[in-house]
């Protein structure tokens, strides 16, 4: 988990964002590179889409108490909060393929419950360890599908597409080693966990769902560079932000 000098190196000496970020000491944040051990779960493979959102608002999911934190449920009440921001503008819903964005962890949070009561079982957000897992697998690499950045297997700030795609557009080359897709750009994705120094440490009262603190965003999006994208770079934002490159994906636990 994280970054290496090494592979800090390597990126400095491709790219001219990554030379700057290495200056201004912004990889900090990605290590020290660690090993970190990991219970038994499944990821989706494709972050929320449109279509399986709507089916959380149509079901009453904003006005049932129980599917929300404390914290989230005051803020949801204090600016009468039904949907996501962005909902009523169609081109982030053109199709229901398309991931859901402007969803704040806070709805993140309460559509896992939703879904949890669905499918009577545990969904929630991935730590971002085990985002990190499933985006990275066990040897270390960038991407999710090599060492390499390659503009043909994510959406990013270099594909000038300027809006999201639909889950299942890019092909299998751009799945990580356990198959998920879209780990790296069209949206950044809400993990359960508190934003903290490394080394991670998953006891550590982290990924407490409770309060206001702020939280993890991983994956790079639409609209962020390619450095954004690397399965190792760590983005936070507080847990009431909402933006229209920001979805999240969950995890299922038996």
């Amino acid at each position: 988990m994280g970054t290496s000098e090494k592979q800090i190196e390597q990126l400095a000496q491709q790219d001219s964002l990554a030379k700057t970020w290495k200056t201004r000491n912004y990889f900090d944040r990605e290590q020290p590179q660690h090993k970190v051990t990991l219970a038994l779960f499944s990821i989706a493979k494709y972050p929320v889409t449109v279509g399986e959102y709507r089916e959380f608002i149509e079901d009453d999911g904003y006005q049932i108490r129980e599917y929300w934190t404390e914290t989230g449920w005051l803020w949801r009440k204090s600016i009468n909060r039904i949907q996501p921001k962005y909902w009523s503008e169609q081109k982030w819903k053109l199709s229901d393929k398309l991931p859901v964005v402007g969803v704040s962890w806070y709805e993140a949070i309460a559509f896992c419950d939703w879904l949890s009561e669905k499918l009577e079982k545990t969904v929630c957000l991935p730590t971002e360890a085990e985002w990190e897992k499933a985006g990275r697998g066990t040897d270390g690499r960038l991407y999710p599908w090599g060492e390499n950045f390659n503009i043909k297997y994510c959406n990013t700030r270099e594909s000038n597409l300027n809006k999201t795609i639909p889950v299942d557009e890019n092909d299998s080359r751009c799945e990580s080693p356990y198959g998920c897709v879209d780990m790296a750009g069209n949206t950044s994705e809400w993990t359960k966990s508190e934003f903290k120094q490394y080394p991670y440490v998953g006891n550590d009262g982290r990924n407490e769902i409770e309060g206001e603190k702020i939280r993890v965003t991983r994956g790079g999006s639409w609209f962020k560079p390619k450095i954004r994208a690397r399965v190792s770079a760590r983005g936070m934002n507080d847990p009431f932000f909402s933006d229209n490159d920001l979805g999240f994906r969950y995890v299922c636990k038996e």
